[in-house]
């Protein structure tokens, strides 16, 4: 049998893949992918910081928004003195706000902005409430205070009693020190305040003393008394005297009015002329000094015809009482609906165009004779009644035309015969009633005694009724 020849190896074994090597050298970074690579990661990390900056973008514009929301609802709450009810209330609407606005986030990464952000918001939204609360109360706390003082210091320019007086001023300063202590705001506040009480009281008592028996010694003194002029300059006390004189002064010098005092005020002028402060410092000064002499030339100026101002007033009104019963007279002498001869449509239509004429030229004599003595002004009335009636009498609807002064003083229309016949009885006795007499005075046919002119007044008026005849 043959042997199968053997040998022995003496290569040693691998795990390496049979491979042809070559001396050649390659570099790693020499390929095309290789080159690729970087661009690859650079477009991976900017997609990525895209991602975050978008979802940054829309988180900042949700917490705007709930910003806006948080802000609305701060401003209602800037006059809420009470910080801890203001944060209340500030928490209670805006809570269900954030937790809608976040419920409807899909993404969680913007989600977790969104809360973070309003994290941060909610610490400077608390301390907007707070300062708001401060600043809120200390308005608040500022008003009651001056509306405390005002109501003291009325009381204390009202009251009589000096004790009274000096109980109203301990409180005052009672309250200035209180108001001092609860808003810790110094000794220097503190002085301001009582200067400031001690100011106004030392202008309300000199306003008050004004009009009295030796004002002008009495608010010296009460000026000295509390060392004035340390703490109001003279420029505010000059200013508030010559205003409170200058008010009393106008408040009694009313021109027409019966309750002015022009004699008063006069004197009042004199006093606030030579005003002086203890000091010297001279009241009608500086701008005060224009101001004064405009108002003591109205006063001067008006005083001179007061009198007769009033008294012109007070005849006005008794001339209207009386010229208002003597229209009601003469109305009543053509229309009465008692009277069964005055009660019908001609009866009313004559009174009432009686009384609009009557009216007309009781307002046109009142404009032209403002000098006229009561006596003359009752004299017009009667004689225009009188007149009046005599006019209208017994003429018919068809006769009367509406009356105006200016273009138809001959609104009552005659026949041409009735009115020669009335020339005629006229010339046979002047002084007998006669309807011309009464149309001439009415339509100012009158010589400068105030004596008709009757046939004057008849050849104009013939010629008018003979022109409305013919036309």
């Amino acid at each position: 049998m043959p042997k199968i020849p053997t040998f022995q190896s003496t290569a040693r074994p691998t795990t390496e893949v049979a491979s042809v090597t070559t001396g050649i050298q390659v570099s790693p970074t020499s390929t095309v992918a290789a080159k690729l690579l970087p661009a690859s990661n650079e477009l991976a990390n900017y997609s990525i910081k895209k991602r975050d900056n978008e979802e940054k973008l829309i988180a900042k514009k949700l917490i705007l928004e709930l910003k806006s929301e948080s802000d609305k609802i701060i401003e209602s709450q800037k006059d809420n003195i009470s910080e801890e009810d203001s944060i209340n209330n500030w928490k209670q609407t805006f809570t269900p706000l954030i937790k809608q606005k976040t419920s409807s986030i899909t993404n969680r990464r913007v989600k977790k902005l969104v809360e973070n952000g309003i994290d941060l918001e909610n610490s400077e939204s608390i301390y907007h409430l707070k300062q708001n609360s401060f600043k809120a109360y200390e308005k608040e706390s500022a008003k009651i205070y001056n509306d405390d003082i005002n109501a003291d210091v009325a009381k204390f320019k009202s009251e009589t009693n000096p004790n009274l007086k000096q109980k109203y001023r301990d409180q005052l300063y009672l309250k200035a020190e209180l108001y001092n202590e609860e808003h810790m705001l110094g000794s220097d506040d503190y002085k301001k305040r009582i200067e400031a009480i001690d100011s106004v009281l030392l202008l309300t008592d000199a306003d008050s003393l004004i009009g009295t028996p030796d004002a002008v010694e009495k608010i010296k003194e009460l000026d000295k008394d509390i060392n004035g002029t340390k703490f109001l300059s003279d420029e505010i006390f000059n200013n508030s005297i010559y205003n409170s004189y200058k008010q009393k002064i106008e408040s009694i010098a009313i021109k027409g009015d019966p309750n002015s005092d022009y004699e008063e005020a006069e004197r009042l002028l004199n006093e606030l002329e030579n005003f002086e402060r203890y000091n010297g410092s001279k009241t009608v000064s500086g701008k005060r000094e224009a101001e004064f002499a405009t108002l003591k030339q109205k006063i001067l100026t008006e005083s001179v015809g007061h009198d007769t101002f009033v008294r012109k007033i007070e005849q006005g009104n008794k001339f209207f009482e009386y010229q208002t019963e003597q229209k009601k007279l003469l109305e009543s002498s053509f229309f009465n609906s008692f009277i069964p001869t005055l009660n019908k449509a001609i009866d009313k239509e004559r009174a009432v165009e009686a009384g609009l004429e009557y009216d007309a030229r009781i307002d046109l004599y009142a404009q032209l004779n403002k000098d006229a003595t009561y006596a003359e002004q009752q004299q017009y009335a009667r004689q225009l009644r009188i007149d009046l009636q005599d006019k209208y009498e017994k003429v018919t609807t068809e006769q009367i035309t509406s009356f105006n002064l200016e273009e138809n003083k001959f609104n009552v229309i005659r026949e041409a015969d009735k009115i020669i016949e009335a020339k005629n009885n006229y010339i046979a006795d002047p002084k007998a009633k006669n309807i011309l007499i009464t149309m001439s005075r009415l339509n100012g046919y009158v010589d400068e005694e105030g004596n008709p002119e009757v046939i004057k007044f008849y050849n104009d008026y013939i010629k008018i009724l003979k022109s409305r005849q013919e036309g």
